[in-house]
């Protein structure tokens, strides 16, 4: 007898880093009240993907939600994946880390769980066709990815209703549609809606199965969700709808589904992710030509047009955002540290080190190689690597916890390889410029040749980049700002189609830099510049030193350690040579500049700071306090602090003369799944300097000092 099968691929996650409250609303709202619903209705199974960051989470603050997780797998109604444990983008990590952390998710499910699990929840459902080859080595036999995946390679609707088998150098793996016409349906649609979807897909004969493989925080999680799938009753409504047809359809999982019916065929399906994916990948001006000719297209051919058409791949994340590529290439870097401390641990046996309890993962046995590893492995989680409809690489917070694991694993790493100087040198982060990237006690420093910059300040102690800041730039979706409303009218709508704003006026905040922010930017102004010209970027620069190449010696003599910056240019069409020496320090930094050339004007150096996103450090200036995001002028300035208590930090900016400094709050406009907001960044502070060349020997000395200590009172 002919019958529909249909799997219910819920997937739930949520960023390292993301604060503990979110972890809460979502178990409250989503996590929970979905497996409540689900044990009502017994006669159905689902499959099932947590992170393996938000187990662990659910494992110590709510055990309950294990027991009953338990419960519908002894009793044969729910399948668990596998993945990469703390959710990385696979494709782009080093082999060992995808290879382990897919492993080290199974080991945890089946330790926690007495399960085996065969199949995997793939992270943004990002995928490039040499996978199957390492999923399989590492155990993996099946996975779902998006039926757009497989239109994209010439397969319709019609050729989805099952599975197909891929592979890479003869290592096969099942792939499974995802059906998106699904994903927008549940739960968004009235139910008699998607019945009614179910039975024209019955009517088509055999054994046809339909795969949805979607978030789990759509059930509660996502604007108006949890009124709309629990206080008024849309999920139970939904799995009674089921069981009351349960004679022409049936809920299956992934490994049930695959031991009983044969693959419809062989697919070979190209680099992609779910096709909204690529629409956030694309520059913001082709991303809104792909919007337009899509809905032109589909006026035309219909559905079928999103199978036609395709945007970006997600690497290009790393391209269209810099700071996201920094922070892949750093990742890269220490893991190639890690993965050498821990064959040395492993070779020698190093001693143990002293582990605090809060530092260590849950299985109570850990040694120092996994707690390495977890540490590394927390800072491969793919949220903060890119943005799309999800706040991600816009939001400080999962930033901040990227580098805050990366530099732990670092530091852990350089204690065990026993070196007093990690120096690297090259194209570290792949942009054509080269790079040198100096770790010397407790700090790491990432210079570059680009502009004569920057790009990180690390204290590994504190577990922070003091320069994590983000350019301010456009997204397609600022041009929709103005249409956007503040409340949505009581529709519940998917997250894809919703934009909302939190706060009105946001168009006036749109400004963008013309180039990348860092530190040690060195700028020419006219005197007639004003700090409100810097904040709105209306200004002219009249040097060529921003997006210049400079180049860059590394300094290494007597215990100093170091990098040498120097580039000839024109300011005012008028040549001008700048040196400037940045030597590392015990406790901070020290810069010094040599200008020589004929130029009268404003020469001012540029220092991006962000407190792990926090707009409330204090700042101390001329016997004044005020909010780091605050904004002024400051004349006569031989020094300044930066204090943050949540860091215990206190930075000092001592100058050799009296400077001028600048300095304004850096904040941008992004969207999350809460709507589009404002977001503070970091501060941009300017050490403005009067040049007047014209009446002397041409040359001028800067130089400064920049200390770190605890924040003593």
């Amino acid at each position: 007898m002919s019958k529909l099968y249909l799997i219910l691929a819920i997937h739930n996650h949520q960023p390292v880093g993301n604060f503990d409250h979110v972890f809460e609303e979502s178990y409250q709202k989503a996590y929970l009240p979905f497996l409540e619903s689900l044990l009502r209705h017994p006669s159905l199974k689902v499959v099932l993907h947590y992170s393996g960051n938000l187990l662990l989470w659910i494992e110590k603050r709510h055990p309950e939600a294990i027991d009953m997780i338990r419960a519908l797998l002894r009793d044969g109604r729910a399948e668990l994946l596998s993945g990469g444990f703390y959710e990385p983008i696979l494709p782009v990590l080093p082999e060992k880390d995808r290879d382990m952390q897919i492993k080290e998710m199974t080991g945890y499910i089946k330790d926690r769980f007495g399960y085996a699990p065969k199949g995997m929840w793939l992270a943004e459902r990002v995928w490039e066709p040499h996978m199957p080859e390492f999923i399989s080595k590492a155990g993996i036999e099946y996975l779902s990815v998006d039926d757009y995946h497989f239109k994209l390679s010439g397969l319709e609707d019609g050729d989805l209703l099952g599975y197909y088998i891929t592979e890479e150098d003869g290592h096969s793996i099942k792939v499974f549609p995802g059906n998106e016409r699904l994903r927008y349906y549940i739960p968004f649609r009235n139910v008699d809606e998607i019945i009614s979807y179910f039975r024209e897909t019955f009517m088509r004969g055999g054994y046809p199965l339909l795969t949805m493989a979607d978030d789990g925080e759509k059930f509660g999680v996502w604007p108006e969700t949890y009124k709309h799938c629990h206080e008024d009753g849309w999920l139970d409504r939904f799995l009674s709808a089921l069981e009351e047809n349960s004679d022409w359809i049936g809920t299956t999982t992934f490994s049930e589904y695959q031991e009983r019916f044969y693959p419809i065929g062989t697919a070979y399906l190209p680099t992609a992710a779910y096709r909204e994916m690529g629409e956030w990948a694309l520059p913001p001006e082709r991303a809104l030509e792909y919007e337009y000719i899509s809905n032109e297209m589909q006026k035309i051919v219909g559905e079928r047009a999103k199978g036609l058409l395709r945007g970006g791949m997600w690497r290009f994340f790393l391209a269209k955002y810099p700071e996201a590529n920094h922070i892949h290439k750093r990742m890269l870097m220490i893991s190639r540290k890690v993965h050498k401390a821990v064959q040395k641990f492993k070779s020698s046996r190093v001693q143990k080190f002293k582990v605090k309890k809060s530092e260590k993962t849950p299985n109570s046995e850990l040694r120092t190689p996994n707690l390495l590893l977890h540490e590394l492995w927390s800072g491969q989680c793919n949220d903060a690597y890119w943005h799309g409809i999800f706040g991600g690489l816009y939001l400080p917070h999962l930033r901040s916890s990227l580098y805050r694991h990366l530099l732990r694993a670092e530091s852990i790493a350089e204690e065990i390889l026993d070196k007093k100087v990690f120096i690297e040198e090259g194209d570290l982060d792949c942009d054509g410029f080269r790079d040198v990237c100096i770790s010397k006690g407790d700090m790491t420093a990432f210079f570059t040749e680009e502009s004569g910059g920057l790009r990180e300040l690390s204290l590994k102690k504190k577990q922070v980049n003091l320069l994590d800041t983000l350019t301010r730039r456009p997204e397609a979706y600022h041009s929709k700002i103005s249409e956007a409303t503040s409340h949505n009218h009581g529709e519940t709508k998917t997250i894809h189609k919703r934009l909302t704003v939190k706060e009105a006026g946001l168009g006036d905040y749109l400004v963008y830099d013309s180039y990348r922010r860092a530190s040690l930017i060195d700028h020419f102004f006219d005197y007639g510049v004003r700090l409100d010209d810097l904040v709105r970027s209306e200004y002219e620069e009249m040097g060529d030193f921003i997006g210049g190449r400079y180049s860059i010696e590394v300094i290494h003599r007597k215990g100093a350690h170091g990098v040498k910056l120097s580039r000839e240019g024109l300011v005012s069409g008028v040549g001008l040579k700048l040196e400037k020496s940045v030597i590392l320090k015990k406790s901070g930094i020290r810069v010094d500049y040599l200008l020589e050339g004929k130029y009268s004007g404003i020469f001012a150096v540029e220092f991006n700071i962000s407190l792990i996103g926090s707009p409330y450090a204090s700042l101390d200036v001329s016997d004044k306090s005020m909010l780091i995001k605050d904004s002024s002028v400051h004349r006569d300035v031989n020094s300044f602090s930066i204090k943050d208590e949540f860091l215990n930090l206190r930075m000092t900016f001592s100058f050799d003369e009296n400077i001028e400094l600048w300095h304004y709050p850096v904040e941008t406009i992004s969207l999350s799944e809460q709507g589009v907001e404002r977001l503070y960044q970091g501060t941009a502070f300017l050490f403005m300097e009067k040049l007047d060349f014209s009446g002397n020997n041409g040359n001028k000395r800067l130089g400064f000092t920049m200390k770190f200590g605890e924040d003593k009172r």
